[in-house]
């Protein structure tokens, strides 16, 4: 089984809390104390006391819990993960997200213990630069690693406007043309061009490569015994076109955003060596109102070996009619 945080059960040492729960150990606490204070009423300023004390209770009570899970790899956030990483020499990269670190500090971790081995090699291409969005380490043979770069690229140039794209176009030695005020649209298809060919669907650039490779064939990355190659990953771009079904009492609308919840699933799921199932496609079409989903394109499971990625292109959702 591959190692997951989700795999872990939830810690014993977190508490689970109820107020209500609070409050009656107080109630029979005051009462012990108290037996022969029995004329208790909601109104009574005694119990609005103890329903003071069973909120401040709760809250510290929270706080504990917080303060624990704040020393977890799983449930750190911000400037708490960002102190837990740096215990095992990992850094934030700028704007990268807790779900990122927190990946790469379990690589790192995984790392340390096998030096050469492919969790070790994936930390360090993640950590050579931020436009590496996923690698997979193999080994084609005895002392051969290959890593296969998935890259962030396209869809950061293609996001990018103004001053932000001319950032990025000097990475690729571009600069906008002033004297002919180009455009966002036109240095943008440049920049693109330049770097990615035109594409943008995960392909990663000759500068990429570059700065990964130098990063992994540094001495005290790469093992002595090791020949390391880095790669572009190979994108199979595959469109989704989908037949919906919705029962006859239910709204049009129902299809309304079902592209987007696809894309925004993918990226969250997809990755190198993802297999796109048309399972996985049909379940998520299969949202409530849905009677059925008819899947047209892709027609079958589209594999990902080690080296590939899938990449979506144009996502197609039909109202194909009612049934029941």
């Amino acid at each position: 089984m591959t190692f997951s945080l989700a795999n872990l059960p939830e810690p014993e040492l977190i508490e689970e809390l109820d107020y209500e729960a609070i409050f009656r150990e107080l109630m029979a606490d005051f009462l012990e104390r108290h037996p022969d204070y029995t004329a208790l009423l909601e109104s009574d300023p005694a119990v609005k006391l103890l329903q003071v004390v069973a909120y401040r209770e709760l809250i510290l009570r929270q706080r504990v819990n917080d303060a624990f899970k704040a020393t977890l790899l799983a449930f750190s956030g911000g400037g708490d993960l960002d102190n837990l990483a740096a215990f095992y020499g990992v850094e934030r990269q700028t704007s990268e997200p807790d779900s990122d670190l927190r990946s790469r500090t379990i690589e790192r971790i995984k790392g340390s213990s096998t030096a050469g081995g492919a969790a070790w090699y994936r930390f360090q291409t993640l950590t050579a630069d931020e436009r590496v969005m996923d690698a997979l380490v193999t080994s084609p043979d005895a002392g051969q690693v290959r890593i296969a770069i998935l890259s962030n690229e396209g869809p950061a140039i293609k996001a990018a406007s103004g001053t932000e794209l001319d950032t990025l176009g000097t990475v690729y030695g571009l600069t906008r043309n002033t004297p002919q005020n180009e455009s966002d649209t036109d240095f943008r298809a440049r920049v693109l061009q330049e770097a990615l060919g035109g594409r943008g669907d995960g392909a990663a650039s000759s500068q990429l490569l570059e700065a990964v490779n130098a990063k992994v064939q540094a001495e005290d990355v790469r093992v002595i015994t090791d020949t390391v190659e880095v790669i572009s990953a190979t994108i199979v771009q595959v469109d989704v076109v989908a037949n919906v079904y919705l029962y006859p009492d239910q709204p049009a609308a129902i299809l309304e955003g079902l592209a987007d919840s696809i894309r925004a699933a993918f990226a969250g799921e997809g990755g190198l060596g993802w297999d796109l199932t048309t399972s996985w496609l049909v379940s998520r079409l299969h949202v409530q109102g849905v009677q059925r989903v008819e899947l047209q394109s892709p027609e079958s499971t589209v594999v990902a070996d080690s080296g590939t990625a899938v990449a979506l292109g144009s996502v197609t959702v039909n109202l194909a009619g009612y049934d029941r």
